[in-house]
């Protein structure tokens, strides 16, 4: 993983440590949807495989697509935007999506 994918986790790390998160309607959706929980996206942040930069998003966030194990070991990737608002940074989950 390059520098720019090492610093991103880092970012969504301490995002979700200071509670500086949001889920989209669609990313809880989507979590419903297949039957995944927090610790799964926990998980998959622990251990991830690969963190790629997928550009903006419309808030000018920079957003990331982190692939990695959820819990039972299934492979998920994850859109996460990151950015700052007036109280620091911040995380919005974006959506999920099973790895095959």
């Amino acid at each position: 993983m390059n520098t720019d994918a090492r610093k991103a986790l880092s970012t969504i790390r301490r995002c979700i440590a200071a509670d500086r998160v949001r889920l989209s309607e669609h990313f809880a959706k989507r979590m419903d949807d297949r039957g995944l929980f927090w610790g799964d996206v926990l998980a998959a942040l622990e251990n991830p495989v690969s963190a790629v930069a997928d550009g903006f998003d419309g808030a000018s966030r920079a957003r990331w697509i982190v692939r990695g194990p959820c819990a039972d070991g299934t492979m998920i990737g994850l859109v996460c935007a990151i950015g700052r608002d007036d109280r620091g940074e911040l995380t919005v989950f974006v959506t999920l999506f099973w790895e095959g």
